[in-house]
């Protein structure tokens, strides 16, 4: 996916095992509110995405966190790429966290969902491949997983929270044909992530979560 220089998912790891080699200590937050930017949502393959969102701490033990995130398709900004236009995103997550002195494990539910045009591909409909110019693709996710991470101040109000986190997701598409290709014998483009999008209906997948956030703590209060 990247290669030459330093990969983003290099740096991650290196990143997750310096923070996780430390210890997260109280972070003296109870009844704080931290401002959270997710980075690594700009970096999301199908679409830029702009994601943030708040996390309270009720006490040193126990904060609930909440996330919203965009693309510029929501507010008319063209925003599609390779195959997919007109791409539409957001989501949502929120997040139960449990804090020791060391790390927190967090519990966490989301909702992804996406509407686009898709253009020269296929779809499978009762077991016949269907090849088309144009298609309009709605595609939900719903997922929950647990999480294992630390978080930690680097400076007096900014903080960085790494994690890694295994659950289930739920994803369901529609695919509403809009032109048909004349051609119906094209030699297939294999691309990965595209299979998601070839057929109707439900599927069911584990997951695997690897990332970092950065926490603005407000000075005062």
């Amino acid at each position: 996916m990247f290669c030459k220089k330093t990969s983003p998912f290099v740096f991650l790891f290196g990143l997750l095992f310096a923070f996780f080699a430390q210890a997260q200590r109280n972070l003296n937050l109870e009844d704080r509110l931290l401002i959270k930017v997710s980075p690594l949502a700009l970096l999301e393959p199908e679409t830029i995405v702009i994601q943030g969102g708040i996390e309270y701490f009720f006490s040193s033990k126990f904060s609930i966190q909440t996330e919203l995130g965009v693309n510029g398709g929501i507010f008319g900004i063209p925003s599609g790429r390779g195959k997919n236009e007109d791409f539409n995103l957001w989501k949502s997550k929120s997040e139960l966290k449990f804090h020791t002195k060391n790390h927190y494990w967090g519990l966490e539910l989301f909702f992804v969902n996406k509407a686009f045009i898709r253009t020269d591909d296929y779809f499978f409909d009762s077991n016949t491949k269907i090849w088309y110019n144009k298609a309009h693709i709605d595609f939900q996710v719903l997922g929950s997983g647990l999480k294992f991470g630390k978080q930690q101040f680097i400076s007096q109000n900014l903080l960085l929270d790494s994690f890694i986190g295994v659950g289930f997701r739920s994803r369901n598409r529609e695919i509403n044909l809009l032109e048909l290709s004349p051609v119906q014998e094209v030699e297939e483009e294999y691309f990965l992530s595209s299979d998601r999008y070839r057929f109707n209906g439900k599927d069911y997948i584990p997951h695997i979560t690897i990332g970092i956030k950065v926490g603005v703590l407000p000075l005062g209060g």
